[in-house]
């Protein structure tokens, strides 16, 4: 066996390798350990020798699932295995394991090698990004989200093209987030390209790469991202901005397969999971010739819409709640533990056109202003903040750009409770003689 290894030079080879290396014998007997196998094993050179690996690796498959007794017997090669190995001093390592046969040239079986590589902390950051994007990581207990996560769901268990509609703010990329890192392809990249920051050449060659000398200023080849994603996710924000003769090369690469660098005729085969989110209605852009019909149904493969916030106001209390947390980890300097109840009235009156994003900017401006433990009505940004107007205060000490809100806040409050004086002062939290005098200052009449 030794004299085998040494014809084919082999020691010389795998001492090069950043993965710990073991040879065995057909008895199981190691027979050569490499450098880095003995460091991450906490072995000292030639203390592990003439031994069975079982009694050295000692690994959680050793016993039942030993993967060079799997690969005897279904004579192949076997790979992506992952189990624990124990070391000398006792502790334990992740490992990402591949076992290869040794014949000789009769194709009888010597031996064979495990390499295996610790990838603990790999892992870690792994399961940390898992635990980011999971399903918790999107907030909500409406039925309307209780329906988006059945949909991610079903649709995270399959390879299928996905489209995810609804409004700036809305979380699209939390969603995205979540079919990936809930996928099998989970281990492999999630690549994201945000179509509207990029013009059309220089998006052709960030989705396709180029190579030297494609154009001016290409002075080397380039890799783009749906190579870079391959075997993952290709996340594709804000795809109804993509120009048209892009869409017709996108359309390509989407029905065939497989794609050409920019500068290149040489076609490469592609593995993608492509997600795409929009916050315009593709079907009225399809209708009035800026977005390809066939493009459009090739992404439509599985929709997933998210309604704006003004539609599951039931969400904002714990939305809040979340991101008073979220913020009160970036400013340790305070302690925010909550929010008053007129505070919290006022948020759920709010329409938020700039849906959960403008939420927590919400919650994020009112803990700086706050001085205490909870966020008060008068923490909120305008046009939240409470109507609190001092009878002495004159006209001329209000600036203009605050007297046109104070009146658009004013006229709209009282549209909503249809001019009924003493509903409008009560929603505005002022007094209905303030009112009064408000509305008589802005030069507000009742309509008809």
């Amino acid at each position: 066996m030794k004299e085998f290894l040494e014809d084919i030079n082999f020691f010389k080879i795998i001492d090069n390798i950043n993965d710990g290396v073991i040879v065995t014998d057909k008895e199981r007997k190691i027979v050569y350990i490499n450098e880095k196998g003995r460091k991450l094993l906490k072995y000292k050179e030639g203390e592990i020798l003439k031994v069975k690996c079982k009694s050295i690796t000692q690994t959680s498959r050793c016993d039942d699932e030993c993967p060079m007794t799997m690969a005897i017997s279904q004579n192949r090669d076997i790979d992506n295995i992952e189990m624990w190995y124990t070391t000398k001093d006792g502790n334990k390592f992740l490992s990402r394991t591949k076992v290869l046969l040794l014949k000789n040239s009769a194709g009888e079986l010597i031996g064979g090698v495990e390499i295996f590589r610790d990838i603990t902390q790999i892992k870690e950051i792994q399961e940390e990004f898992e635990s980011q994007y999971n399903f918790s990581n999107i907030i909500g207990k409406s039925a309307s989200m209780n329906q988006v996560f059945d949909l991610i769901k079903m649709v995270s268990n399959t390879d299928s093209t996905c489209l995810i509609t609804g409004e700036s703010g809305t979380g699209k990329e939390l969603v995205a987030n979540a079919i990936h890192y809930n996928s099998l392809r989970k281990e492999k990249p999630l690549v994201k390209v945000h179509c509207a920051a990029l013009n059309e050449g220089v998006l052709e060659s960030e989705l396709f790469g180029h190579v030297k000398g494609a154009f001016t200023g290409a002075n080397w080849d380039k890799v783009g991202r749906f190579e870079y994603a391959s075997g993952g996710s290709l996340f594709l924000d804000e795809i109804g901005e993509i120009p048209p003769s892009m869409q017709v090369k996108l359309l390509r690469v989407i029905q065939e397969g497989e794609l050409e660098r920019v500068g290149s005729s040489k076609t490469i085969k592609i593995d993608v999971r492509l997600i795409a989110a929009t916050n315009k209605n593709l079907e009225e852009e399809v209708r009035k010739g800026s977005f390809r019909q066939d493009l459009y149904y090739r992404l439509n493969v599985f929709k997933i819409n998210l309604p704006p916030l003004r539609e599951r106001k039931d969400d904002i209390p714990i939305l809040v709640d979340h991101f008073i947390k979220k913020v009160s980890s970036k400013m340790p300097q305070k302690e925010i533990i909550g929010i008053e109840a007129e505070a919290l009235s006022r948020l759920m009156e709010y329409d938020y056109p700039g849906n959960v994003r403008e939420l927590e900017n919400v919650i994020e401006h009112s803990a700086i202003r706050a001085r205490g433990k909870y966020i008060k009505a008068s923490d909120l940004p305008l046009p939240l903040i409470p109507l609190q107007i001092n009878s002495e205060m004159k006209l001329h000490q209000i600036n203009v750009p605050l007297q046109n809100l104070e009146r658009e806040l004013i006229v709209k409050a009282l549209d909503e409770t249809r001019w009924r004086i003493s509903k409008t002062a009560s929603k505005l939290g002022v007094s209905r003689v303030t009112l009064w005098r408000k509305m008589k200052e802005y030069g507000i009449e009742k309509r008809d």
